[in-house]
């Protein structure tokens, strides 16, 4: 896995907080990849900026009872693990993304920019920079 997630526009219209974000985020990026996210709280809290496990499985609750994030409990060595992918109320659904798949739900099937890698056309232009402060201002 890369050391970042994309955050889709479409993440940003289903009223999620930014730990519920950023931990979709992050199990999108591995159903992208055609995994599901098997990793750890403290590896899921990294990314959603807490040290708390309780937090983490409070969030991820939260997901899965909003149906954004589907779990599957599974178990290993006498210990019960649980393993997410996107829900059925994610764009995308439970439709497995590879790369060039589409995604049957997205709020955005009709732009044409919407599965192009536009990574070299940014590379010339200025990069736009925004503080946290700023994000946390602007989706509340």
């Amino acid at each position: 896995m890369a050391g970042y997630v994309k955050v889709y526009d479409w993440m940003l219209e289903l009223g999620l907080n930014v730990r519920e974000l950023n931990a979709l985020a992050v199990i999108v990026s591995f159903w992208e990849a055609g995994k599901w996210f098997q990793g750890s709280a403290s590896y899921l809290g990294r990314w959603m900026g807490t040290a708390s496990t309780k937090t983490v499985l409070r969030t991820l609750s939260s997901l899965t009872k909003k149906g954004f994030v589907e779990k599957q409990e599974r178990w290993e060595g006498g210990q019960r693990l649980c393993d997410y992918r996107p829900g059925t109320k994610c764009p995308g659904g439970t439709v497995k993304m590879s790369r060039g798949a589409t995604d049957k739900m997205s709020l955005h099937n009709n732009r044409p920019d919407r599965n192009r890698d536009n990574s070299k056309e940014i590379k010339n232009k200025e990069r736009v920079h925004l503080s946290v402060d700023d994000f946390l201002k602007n989706h509340r």
